[in-house]
Order: C-alpha cells, then structure tokens, then sequence
C-alpha cells in the first residue's frame, strides 16, 4: 500500500522532468515584485528611459520603482547606425536626370545591450544581450525650393528633421523589444 503512494506521489516528478519542464519565465518572474529602471545609457534625450518605465508597468505585472527595486533593468543603448536604402536619380533645374543618384530613404538600427539583475543576489538573472530594432524614412536629399519632396508622398523632407523625427518611433519599437525580452527569456 505504502508503495502505492509513493509511486502517486512520484510520478509527476518524474514526468516532468523526462519531459523537458522547467519554469517558463513568466513564472520567474511572478516570483519578482517590483523593478529598477536607471537611465538608459547614451539615452540623451530620455526617451527609451521613459518608454521602458511605462511599457514595463502596463505589460510585466512589475511595480516600477525609482530605486531598490528586486530586479534592475540595465541598458546601455549603442551607437545609432544609418544606411542608405532608398534612392532616385538627381535632376537639374531643368527637369532633365542627371547621371548621379541621391539617397532619398534611410534605415536607422538601434542596438541596445540589456541585462536584467537579480537584486537580492546580486547577479543576472538574464543577459547581457543585445536586442535590435530598425526603421526606415523617406527624406529629401537636399531641401527644395518649395519645401515639398513629390517622392515621400507628403513625408517629412528635410533629412535632419525626418532623422530626429523617426528616433521617436524606432525607441518605441526598441522598448517592446526589450520588454518582450523581459517577458520571453529563460
């Protein structure tokens, strides 16, 4: 009878464990109340800062807090790279082409380093990793005369006005990346 018992009670172990389970992470993370989030590093303006506060309140079941939290979130955002991905023919005043070409589209990549520290131990609980986020833009190569680029179809067309412009969009798109990774690691 006593065997019986033990085999019951063994049983789900043993289940378990010759199917691979382990702790997904959303249960790691129940185990965690509240998070530090520091400035982002090379974050000048603060924006990836306060996109990362809010998405981790709304979407991690976190209390976010100023300082001590039980997990801190470190992030250290690289250096801002942009390519050149769209292109057109120049025109002289003429309306005739001219045989050079001018970038008329840019994709700006955002890399950011995150690790995800256990306080109370005081080491990674996941990370260091980089996560990528990218977004392309439309601009003009040079302004016109008229300040209307006829290719963006009514996109912004000075390229330093659509380069700060897109930052906004593309830390929205990093932030959700790093969330995810929050919510997704092992």
């Amino acid at each position: 009878m006593t065997r019986c018992y033990l085999w019951i009670f063994f049983t789900p172990f043993f289940l378990m464990a010759s199917c691979g389970y382990h702790a997904g992470p959303e249960e790691v993370l129940s185990s965690y109340q509240t998070i530090c989030i520091p400035y982002v590093k090379n974050d000048a303006k603060g924006q990836l800062t306060a996109n990362l506060i809010k998405l981790v309140s709304t979407q991690t079941g976190l209390q976010y807090q100023n300082w001590g939290g039980d997990l801190t979130l470190l992030v250290d955002l690289l250096p801002i790279e942009n390519e050149n991905v769209g292109y057109h023919y120049e025109r002289k005043n003429s309306g005739k082409l001219r045989h050079s070409i001018i970038p008329t589209e840019t994709r700006l990549i955002a890399i950011a380093q995150v690790t995800l520290v256990d306080n109370m131990k005081g080491k990674p609980l996941w990370g260091p990793a980089k996560v990528m986020a990218s977004i392309e833009f439309d601009h003009e190569y040079e302004k016109t005369r008229d300040g209307i680029n006829v290719f963006s179809l009514g996109q912004l067309t000075n390229y330093d006005e659509a380069y700060e412009a897109a930052h906004s969009p593309l830390y929205d798109q990093l932030s959700q990346k790093i969330i995810d990774f929050i919510i997704n690691s092992e």
